[in-house]
């Protein structure tokens, strides 16, 4: 039975990989992802950048093992064609049993991810949840210093883990959100849009969280942001697609000073143009 290996390198190794979402209702099967390989090597922090609808958040689903989560059957993502793996496992009809074994060192930061936390826990549960569901042994203490550590990075008072959900703003609920995803510790972090919604002064908090991780970690993550300040300060290479297809690859830096693809040049300007006029309920 295969199992993942946390200090694989490359850590996610894709190849030719197109991905699609079944027929349904009379119509075809979408194809999100076309024929895309990359590597994320053990460590090393990839951004995937895009359009709305250029296969972004597909392929963060289906790397971090949770293709399978929606609950209708055609929202559920299929591999069509390729080949990926992430830490060693192979992710073609990968069964529940190792979906699980592999989800236990992935952490997974979904779009809103603030929006969809459990309203009935308060913050303190929310972050035991996923340590308590996996392990009936481990020290309180120790996750109970790790926590309070996280907490204060992410500038928010122990006395939050009290609250539930809808006595914390916008902002604070993202923030739980983050520090939830890292809670079992992942070699991976696949986190979609970690900043959004968290107004611009405390935007950096999150991006010193994910830093403060992986120089404890040498966690590897691959990154959906439209944050320049956390794309600049926490990424090396940069993955755009269009359309499903990779369309420019680089060092953050290179990438946007010598685009030669037009749609690249005009992602560099826009994120460049709109990086901290956000207005974000905090």
């Amino acid at each position: 039975m295969a199992h993942p290996i946390p200090e694989a390198d490359p850590c996610v190794s894709v190849s030719d990989l197109s991905l699609a979402y079944p027929a349904h209702a009379g119509g075809r099967a979408f194809q999100a992802i076309e024929g895309l390989s990359f590597e994320v090597r053990r460590g090393e922090v990839v951004a995937l950048l895009g359009e709305s609808g250029s296969g972004k958040s597909t392929l963060a689903r289906f790397l971090a093992a949770r293709g399978d989560d929606a609950g209708e059957k055609s929202a559920r993502i299929k591999l069509v064609g390729g080949s990926a793996s992430v830490m060693d496992m192979p992710m073609k009809r990968l069964g529940r049993r190792n979906r699980a074994r592999l989800t236990a060192y992935t952490g997974f930061l979904s779009q809103e991810a603030g929006a969809t936390l459990t309203p009935e826990l308060n913050v303190g549960d929310l972050l035991m949840e996923p340590i308590v569901e996996r392990a009936k042994d481990f020290d309180r203490d120790a996750v109970g210093e790790r926590v309070a550590e996280m907490m204060d990075i992410v500038a928010m008072p122990l006395a939050k883990l009290q609250e539930y959900p809808y006595e914390l703003s916008k902002g604070q609920r993202q923030r739980v959100a983050v520090i939830r995803a890292l809670m079992l510790d992942p070699a991976l972090l696949v986190a979609d849009e970690p900043t959004l919604g968290v107004d611009a002064n405390n935007r950096p908090k999150i991006v010193n969280l994910l830093k403060w991780y992986r120089e404890r970690t040498n966690a590897s993550m691959l990154l959906i942001s439209h944050d320049i300040g956390m794309l600049e300060a926490l990424v090396q290479e940069v993955i755009v697609l269009q359309q499903g297809q990779l369309i420019g690859r680089g060092d953050i830096n290179e990438i946007f000073r010598h685009a030669d693809h037009g749609y690249v040049q005009l992602l560099a300007q826009a994120l460049r143009a709109n990086a901290y006029d956000e207005i974000a309920e905090e």
